[in-house]
């Protein structure tokens, strides 16, 4: 908006707890971005569902903020990237929602606001378009985590996932070094670089440009102020295809004097070949999915080697996933254990956006015993790395250590607990037996 000819006293980032403060009779929209705002998306739906204790925290505290007093007179709009959720007229008219934004909104945003603001007609429901890296504006203060994007989608082409059906753009590296000075500059001393395969960065080819992003990292790792770096993913096929660039990758991180071990998120999904092939064929790219279980341990084997802790997501029910499926994926897990790496597993849900959105969501009633044997060696396996990483994460004073020792010990526990059980291929409670169902809001619920 602050791009785009609005000035910088008409537009202001609140924090929900302040909403009441700072809107007055001059406020004219308030608009809500959320990552999961009915607690629906992976993972919120699969830990809701499987606890069975209520409904989602960020459900409960979205529905609350649309209750506060001080939206009764102005336009609500609600946007990111999960926006999909309330966009239907009759989830709005019942939420109190004036206007949802869905999609990128650099250039349909200021747009939509202004004719808002002018008293033009305005869709109810507006789709934003994919936009142009030159009109992506550098960011204006502190992100959270020193997170920095680098590029948009990714061209790999996996069905279950939205950001994979986003056109890949890199942003220039002047572009991104501007926003890793304004973290800096805010007091942040790590950095957080974002995209859907970082060590891509820099090409329209599934082969790394090696030039650029060598260029990319040490350019970010040589400003002042920068402490330390992470990462938000990295694909693990170009992992295992690209040893090299990984060692030296490395290198560049660990001359931070800060640096420990190197965060990341990837997708392991499956062990299974069959179900690459049918949903995720570039996924292995350049290998064939056949190649998928030595990809995911050999890459695993390489981060762990240069001092990397993926967390690597699992997904249970992908579309005409059967036993046997399930089965391969339990072996490569038996494969990866000796690997320090966390790994998650996900229910599959059908979202909005990606090219399954029409498919059936995993529920509890559909899980295979082999889903509970692979939650329950996921959850004994987190709790042993859990464990071994302990000290590494604790900072701070005597009080924040113990504090941390403590509660993180219990969990652990609580996990070790639960995964017995679940290993045997049983669930943890009878699902059968509970009436309630937090997985799908009230006010998406017909009559």
């Amino acid at each position: 908006l602050r791009e785009n000819g609005f000035d910088e006293s008409e537009v202001v980032v609140v924090h929900p707890d302040d909403l009441e403060k700072m809107v007055g009779p001059e406020t004219e929209i308030v608009a809500i971005g959320g990552h999961d705002l009915l607690g629906i998306n992976p993972p919120t739906s699969e830990f809701v569902e499987l606890a069975a204790t209520g409904p989602p925290y960020n459900r409960v505290k979205f529905l609350e903020l649309l209750e506060s007093p001080a939206l009764r007179d102005v336009n609500v709009v609600v946007g990111g990237k999960s926006a999909w959720q309330v966009a239907d007229e009759r989830v709005m008219d019942r939420l109190g929602i004036d206007y949802v934004h869905i999609g990128e909104g650099e250039r349909s945003i200021p747009e939509m606001f202004s004719k808002i603001l002018n008293g033009e007609e305005v869709p109810r429901i507006v789709e934003g378009e994919e936009v142009p890296v030159e009109d992506i504006p550098n960011l204006r203060g502190w992100v959270i985590y020193g997170l920095v994007e680098i590029m948009r989608g990714c061209g790999r082409g996996c069905k279950f996932c939205t950001p994979g059906m986003q056109k890949l753009r890199h942003k220039p590296i002047d572009h991104i070094l501007r926003d890793v000075k304004t973290n800096l500059e805010a007091g942040a001393k790590n950095i957080g670089l974002h995209s859907e395969d970082v060590l891509r960065y820099g090409t329209y080819e599934i082969a790394p440009n090696r030039e650029k992003v060598l260029e990319l990292f040490k350019k970010v790792s040589d400003l002042n102020g920068v402490k330390a770096m992470g990462t938000s993913h990295v694909a693990l096929a170009t992992v295992y295809h690209n040893p090299d660039l990984v060692r030296d990758v490395s290198e560049i991180f660990h001359t931070l004097p800060e640096q420990e071990r190197i965060g990341t998120q990837t997708g392991i999904e499956t062990g299974s070949p069959r179900l690459m092939e049918k949903h995720m064929r570039g996924k292995a790219l350049p290998s064939s999915p056949e190649k998928w279980p030595e990809i995911v341990d050999q890459s695993l084997g390489l981060l762990d080697d240069n001092n990397w802790t993926p967390a690597c997501t699992l997904i249970n029910g992908l579309p005409g996933e059967t036993r046997d499926d399930a089965a391969k994926t339990l072996e490569l897990l038996d494969e990866i254990k000796n690997h320090t790496a966390l790994i998650v597993p996900l229910n599959f849900v059908s979202m909005e956006g990606s090219s399954l959105s029409k498919e059936n969501s995993l529920r509890a009633e559909g899980v295979y015993p082999e889903h509970w044997q692979i939650l329950g060696e996921c959850m004994e396996h987190d709790a042993e790395i859990a464990r071994s990483l302990k000290s590494d994460k604790i900072r701070g004073n005597v009080l924040i250590k113990w504090l941390f020792e403590h509660f993180s010990d219990y969990l652990i526990k609580g996990a070790e607990k639960y995964a017995e059980g679940m290993k045997a291929g049983n669930p943890p409670k009878n699902y059968s037996e509970i009436s309630e169902d937090y997985t799908v809001p009230e006010v998406l619920k017909t009559e």
